[in-house]
């Protein structure tokens, strides 16, 4: 547990910066807070540590990849702030005492690790039932930070036994957003809905006795060879999330078999009869890449990227779909940008 003076401190606000600053240093915000960058951390070092300290309006906008989402940004200096708050106390706070298969926001973690993690459920299934009949329980929350109730979530962070003043300022983060709900352009948000669902981890995992168990942020996976099961847990699960105030999108949460394959993050995975797993991007998703590479061409073409930030880009493309047949048609893509061909 730590205070105010000891989480805030000019070392530490400024090191925030740094992390914060990354490729968004051309950013209107970033020039105008790095202009008296001593000063401006010096005022936060002292708003701070004697709690005079009040965020900023949020600003919102709106994103469209992979579908609309509401982004909720404050100015620059908070969340300079926040990020400090967030590496100091959130992290190393929060890391150990969630679950082994809550996979997002976490170091050595991400979709990737949950891709992995389901991918072992579904071989292990296959191993021990000799088929690939088994199913799978796919849950999806409605509305997920927009719907975080603040008097739960500060009795969840009031339980985990945070100090006096770190929950001054986690509340008066919370609290400064609205009734309820919290900010998707917020560092903390992210862990804040890591720990919202950590009571359902724990009932899924301990009470139910479901092994086979995986959850990003919302979006979460129960295998077992029990349909019957599956559908008693997913009667579970609503109580639980009604609980938590939450309750399940009806259109994305179903009960399916392995063999006829389940979307997760991005990809749909599907078990063959020989326990080999595909893994396929959705065609919605492969429309939106392609789509980002006629843009990337246009770029290059017009000379505002360069070599080194195309091969930067197209490694992030294949990382991203490594495994899978869209790793070709993003070097066949690539290859023709680099000549200066149309995509």
């Amino acid at each position: 547990m730590a205070t105010v003076n000891e989480i805030f401190t000019f070392e530490k606000l400024k090191k925030a910066h740094e992390l914060c600053r990354r490729d968004k240093q051309h950013k209107h915000g970033t020039i105008m807070f790095e202009m008296e960058l001593g000063r401006n951390l010096v005022n936060l070092v002292t708003r701070l540590q004697s709690k005079k300290y009040k965020p900023g309006k949020h600003k919102q906008f709106k994103l469209y990849d992979p579908k609309e989402r509401t982004i909720d940004a404050l100015p620059y200096k908070d969340r300079v702030v926040l990020l400090c708050f967030t590496k100091n106390v959130l992290e190393p706070r929060l890391e150990n005492r969630v679950i082994y298969d809550n996979a997002a926001s976490q170091k050595n973690k991400g979709t990737h690790f949950a891709i992995d993690r389901l991918h072992k459920f579904m071989r292990d299934n296959f191993r021990e039932n000799k088929t690939n009949n088994g199913y799978f329980l796919k849950c999806d929350i409605s509305k997920y930070f927009a719907s975080l109730d603040h008097d739960v979530l500060l009795e969840k962070l009031n339980r985990v036994g945070f100090s006096d003043d770190e929950m001054w300022f986690m509340e008066l983060t919370i609290r400064c957003f609205g009734a309820m709900g919290v900010p998707l352009g917020n560092h903390t948000s992210q862990w804040f809905a890591v720990l919202y669902l950590d009571d359902l981890d724990r009932h899924i995992k301990e009470k139910l006795r479901i092994k086979s168990y995986t959850r990003y942020m919302d979006d979460f996976i129960l295998i077992h060879s029990d349909k019957e099961i599956l559908r008693k847990c997913k009667a579970e699960i609503e109580k639980v999330c009604q609980h938590l105030k939450l309750r399940l999108n009806k259109n994305k949460t179903q009960i399916g078999r392995l063999k006829d394959g389940l979307d997760y993050l991005g990809f749909n995975h599907k078990l063959t009869a020989t326990g080999k797993i595909e893994k396929r991007v959705r065609a919605s998703a492969m429309l939106r890449q392609k789509r980002h590479l006629k843009v990337i061409a246009e770029l290059y073409d017009n000379g505002e990227i360069d070599k080194k930030w195309l091969k930067t880009r197209e490694q992030a493309f294949l990382n991203h779909l490594k495994g899978t047949t869209g790793v070709k048609v993003i070097k066949h893509h690539m290859k023709n940008i680099r000549t200066s061909k149309k995509v």
